[in-house]
């Protein structure tokens, strides 16, 4: 793990804030950034706690950024859909039980699990959330960040 400079913190805090203003509130009083490389990606830990990664996909929250993450639209899958959701699928229409809010396409999404409404996963919106809900079968979202995939596992190992 690297501690960041203070001109790379500022960089990242400057593209990852732009792309999720939200965050801004969380991340404004942060004082320590380290970074840790995972194959290509990148979690950055703030404060010690993983909350932004770099993956092939661009920035994204990390599932533990909790204080953010959970501001943003969801879908709550069945429990015959988490494992493979958690196995990296993408999320099929006919495992989405409901869509609360609105979305647009191309949003990022959190997935949870119907029983105990806890983020399984990340995704990108295939379709708006009024197109998604019309809709009974086919891909919905495409799964970017879950829980056991290879950044997930490089933060959450015990020490």
């Amino acid at each position: 793990m690297r501690r960041l400079k203070d001109k790379e913190v500022r960089g990242l805090l400057r593209e990852f804030i732009e792309r999720y203003p939200k965050a801004e509130k969380t991340l404004g009083s942060a004082e320590d950034f380290d970074e840790l490389t995972v194959g290509e990606e990148t979690v950055y830990f703030v404060n010690g706690v993983p909350l932004i990664l770099r993956t092939k996909v661009g920035f994204l929250p990390s599932l533990k950024f909790d204080g953010f993450i959970v501001n943003l639209p969801h879908a709550v899958v069945d429990m015959g859909a988490v494992a493979h959701v958690v196995n990296g699928a993408d999320i099929m229409r006919p495992g989405v039980k409901s869509l609360p809010g609105d979305f647009g396409k191309g949003d990022l999404l959190v997935v949870v699990d119907e029983k105990y409404g806890k983020p399984i996963a990340l995704g990108i919106a295939e379709f708006d959330s009024v197109a998604m809900r019309s809709m009974v079968k086919g891909k919905v979202i495409r799964n970017v960040h879950f829980v056991g995939d290879e950044l997930w596992n490089s933060f959450s190992k015990p020490s």
